[in-house]
């Protein structure tokens, strides 16, 4: 398998048809077909069904093209780094995060390194939990900014952070009025809330069922910023996350706490026994600095219960109060 074969596959991919694919990668339509069918027989699975004159992916497919694009990118990465290095100007600094961290907190911890020695060029890439696990473990990132639980196998825990979900409402909303919003208030209500049944929102359903309260019908988006654009837009409440909620604020919105304490755990991820350099070291005490100003509830935990965290929130254990 060669970084050529994956070109031509991706080019298949996003144009759905081997004669676009071959006119883009500059390859016969026989050569294109060829490939994708040498690429299925090393794999062991189908990556593509015809439907008509066009090809779509097959459920593998789709998997194996976010690796494909992945391990493009790092192929794309290391001749770039080579160059750095032939030039003297040394190592990128590979920071990956989830979304909520990396709009939330990282942008205002990175304009507080005034005093530290940055390298040439930094590199800030947003993933899903597992993704920035994966990324970091592998040695593609440095280190790494998740919400937890996340199972950590390879990689060390160095900071783990804690604070209570918050609803988002508009400043019109009779509910923002109140100091603390209780939670019986979203009974019947419309709501916008993450995209997650088995994390965020498993805790917020938790939390509901816990108390038998049904929600009117709920709007969900992967990203909390949608979900401030939502309240912002059309008046619904959303539970969020704390992270987004303070430090993304948006005109017209406003962040109450709950009367039922949801809480969000978020950590700082480096490959096992892999020593930081000063200026991942810098970033990691401003972000660090930044969230405990700026969040309400925030606080620190012992690194070591990273651990415990998976083990709870299977069992559900423990998902609204401190640990």
């Amino acid at each position: 398998m060669e970084t050529r074969d994956l070109q031509t596959f991706l080019a298949v991919a996003a144009s759905g048809s081997i004669t676009k694919a071959a006119e883009v990668v500059g390859r016969s339509q026989p050569a294109v077909t060829r490939t994708i069918q040498d690429l299925e027989a090393e794999l062991g699975f189908e990556l593509l069904h015809r439907v008509g004159r066009r090809v779509q992916l097959s459920e593998e497919g789709v998997a194996f093209e976010e690796e494909a694009r992945r391990l493009l990118m790092s192929f794309t990465e290391l001749a770039a780094r080579a160059k750095k290095i032939a030039s003297g100007k040394g190592r990128i600094l590979q920071i990956v995060t989830t979304s909520a961290i990396g709009t939330g907190l990282i942008p205002t911890a990175m304009a507080e390194l005034k005093n530290v020695e940055l390298p040439h060029e930094t590199h800030l890439g947003q993933f899903l939990p597992s993704s920035v696990a994966q990324e970091v473990r592998s040695g593609r990132a440095e280190i790494g900014f998740s919400s937890l639980p996340l199972d950590t196998p390879g990689l060390d825990v160095l900071r783990l952070y804690s604070a209570p979900d918050v609803v988002a409402l508009r400043e019109d909303d009779p509910l923002a009025k109140l100091d603390v919003v209780p939670l019986t208030a979203f009974a019947g209500r419309r709501l916008a809330t993450l995209l997650n049944p088995l994390r965020f929102q498993l805790n917020i359903d938790r939390a509901l069922a816990a108390r038998d309260i049904e929600v009117g019908p709920v709007i969900r988006t992967n990203i909390a910023y949608g979900a401030l654009q939502i309240v912002r837009q059309t008046g619904v409440a959303a539970i969020i996350d704390p992270l987004t909620a303070y430090g993304l604020s948006q005109p017209g919105v406003v962040i109450r706490p709950i009367d039922v304490t949801i809480l969000f755990h978020w950590g700082v991820l480096v490959a096992e026994k892999r020593p930081l350099r000063p200026v991942a070291q810098a970033l990691m005490d401003a972000v660090e600095a930044v969230a405990e100003r700026s969040i309400a509830g925030f606080k620190k935990l012992d690194p070591g219960l990273a651990g415990q965290l998976v083990t709870d929130h299977v069992s559900g254990k423990n998902h609204g109060t401190e640990i």
